[in-house]
């Protein structure tokens, strides 16, 4: 628990029911807002796009290191 949860903890504590119910709405307000921003960049298009690209260059990159040499490191038996 960081310093600003601690605080926040100690903030509530004391509270009335009806209270600890609108901190409760406003947390959850809160994580919607976060939750809708990180979907809007990482589904944004341009954004998803790039990463799709970058993940196919590291994958291809790694392939063609994984099998580099391969014909003379595993040779066929005949």
């Amino acid at each position: 628990m960081n310093q600003v949860e601690k605080l926040i903890s100690d903030e509530i504590r004391g509270l009335s029911i009806y209270s600890l119910d609108e901190v409760l709405d406003f947390i959850r307000f809160i994580r919607q807002k976060e939750f809708k921003k990180i979907k809007k960049d990482v589904f944004n298009s341009d954004n998803l796009n790039s990463e799709l690209i970058l993940m196919y260059r590291k994958e291809l990159s790694h392939l063609e290191e994984e099998f580099q040499n391969y014909k003379e490191l595993y040779p066929r038996e005949q």
